[in-house]
């Protein structure tokens, strides 16, 4: 409902907890105009005095005038619950006292207006929140049955009294029960925010290589599709640039296992540094990784192709020797427009090849 309200009405804050605060206040607005639609209906029934139905819609406007102002600038950020659900449910419970001192016959009815007030704090406030408004409306109702009687000691006081005596079960049950509802609430937004965040860690372990946190083989492949569809649709051009490590075995049967898995983490730590935010990097397999450039032609991949290598053969690696260097080598290729993907990186493993074959450490791009 809140969202719906937001799509349609450009007086929403921008920021989206503030904007959920604002419409709630529209909907606690909402509900003030069924009161105020009450009232007219009572006094077109002459149940209630046209003056005191006047007032009572004054009164009621004016409020939502007051705390759209505090939404609309900020202030309500000022409160400890700057959704103000206390203040706004304390405010009408008040004010629909004072109208019930001047309601006359039409005063039992009203006070069904006590529940539809608490009702719009359930899902926000806890249970001592709850009974301390439901204190304040039975404080307030004993005042106006306090006054009526001073005003007309005639009046009926056992059906004043059980008036009374049925708010003082009914409130009290209701702030309990709304406090409950409340929990559960809370309980199920907590178990959500759980869930989704095991969904995201899912989505996460579904597209990430284990040992290196970088994109896995399913994604890059996924990537590159995507990325071939766009550049057939938009005439523009993408390349790839396949990355082998240069003696990645020796460097496992000299060092241990352990101290590979280490080169690995810190090539796949520094390889991406030097890339945009619209570039995609992951492990392709083994000693493997590709890297896929989106709107990028032959000579840009060479460059960042080059960056890459430059980087790695300067860096200092964990576990390995200053006197062994590591070092990648680099095959580069442009897509062609009606090609392959397959093609694309068979083209990319071919210039790999030819850079392993002319003595490693280069960056190769054939054609």
């Amino acid at each position: 409902m809140i969202e719906v309200l937001s799509r349609h009405f450009s007086t929403f804050p921008a920021d989206d907890r503030q904007s959920l605060r604002f419409g709630r206040f529209l909907i606690a607005a909402g509900t003030s105009v069924l009161v105020s639609l009450a009232l007219l209906l009572l006094a077109f029934l002459g149940l209630l005095a046209w003056r005191t139905a006047l007032e009572g819609t004054a009164g009621i406007l004016t409020l939502i005038a007051l705390f759209f102002v505090l939404f609309r600038t900020g202030l309500n950020l000022r409160f400890s619950d700057p959704s103000l659900t206390t203040e706004q449910v304390g405010a009408a419970i008040l004010f629909l006292a004072y109208i019930m001192v001047h309601a006359g016959p039409a005063r039992p009815a009203l006070t069904l207006f006590y529940l539809m007030a608490m009702l719009f704090g359930v899902l926000r406030l806890n249970v001592a929140r709850l009974m301390g408004l439901a204190l304040l409306a039975l404080a307030a109702h004993g005042t106006v049955l306090q006054v009526t009687y001073l005003r007309d000691p005639a009046m009926d006081t056992r059906a004043a009294l059980t008036e009374f005596g049925v708010l003082m079960i009914v409130l009290p049950w209701f702030a309990v029960m709304g406090g409950y509802v409340n929990r559960l609430r809370t309980r199920l937004s907590d178990s959500n925010k759980k869930l989704r965040k095991a969904f995201d860690r899912l989505g996460e372990v579904a597209i990430r290589d284990e040992l290196t946190g970088a994109y896995n083989r399913r994604f890059l492949l996924e990537t590159l599709a995507r990325e071939r569809s766009r550049a057939e649709r938009r005439a523009e051009p993408f390349s790839v640039c396949l990355v082998d490590l240069d003696h990645f075995k020796a460097i496992n049967d000299t060092f241990g296992h352990a101290a590979g898995d280490a080169v690995l983490k810190h090539f796949v730590a520094l390889a991406p540094r030097g890339l945009r935010g619209i570039d995609t990097f992951g492990r392709f397999g083994g000693e493997e990784f590709l890297l896929v450039l989106p709107n990028t032609d032959r000579q840009g991949a060479l460059a960042a192709a080059e960056r890459v290598r430059a980087a790695i053969e300067a860096a200092t690696f964990p576990g390995i020797t200053d006197e062994r260097r590591v070092t990648v080598t680099v095959g580069v290729a442009t897509h062609a427009k009606g090609g392959d993907v397959s093609v694309l990186l068979a083209r990319a493993d071919e210039a790999l090849y030819q850079g392993k074959l002319t003595g490693r450490n280069r960056v190769i791009a054939l054609g």
